[in-house]
């Protein structure tokens, strides 16, 4: 498990340098989800220490949302002109997120269905 979570460390520092050092518009936790998607379809497969670490920050995440509740919550009034783009934000990023897994899913699954 500990040499998934350090690949994944690396794949965001990895990320992190590029952005840095090339000056591009992507964060660089992104641009290191992007490494670590193309060693995963270089590789064809999931290491199992991946999949252990990976599955472990999953079991993890609902502690990693709790502070940005707790801010919204502590937000009290201010919030309540701003709920609006809150809700909007939130609504279109789950619709976008549900298109892209969608098409992605598509995608994997035709080009594993190939001889």
């Amino acid at each position: 498990m500990l040499a998934g979570l350090l690949t994944l460390l690396g794949c965001q520092l990895a990320g992190e340098f590029l952005q840095r050092a090339l000056n591009l518009p992507l964060p660089g936790p992104v641009l290191g989800m992007l490494i670590l998607f193309g060693g995963l379809c270089l590789r064809g497969s999931v290491p199992k220490d991946l999949e252990a670490g990976s599955q472990r920050l999953i079991e993890l995440l609902p502690l990693l949302l709790m502070a940005p509740a707790a801010g919204v919550f502590f937000l009290g009034a201010s919030f309540a002109d701003q709920w609006p783009g809150f809700i909007a934000a939130v609504s279109l990023g789950t619709v976008c997120t549900l298109v892209f897994c969608g098409l992605l899913i598509r995608f994997l699954q035709r080009r594993n269905s190939r001889p």
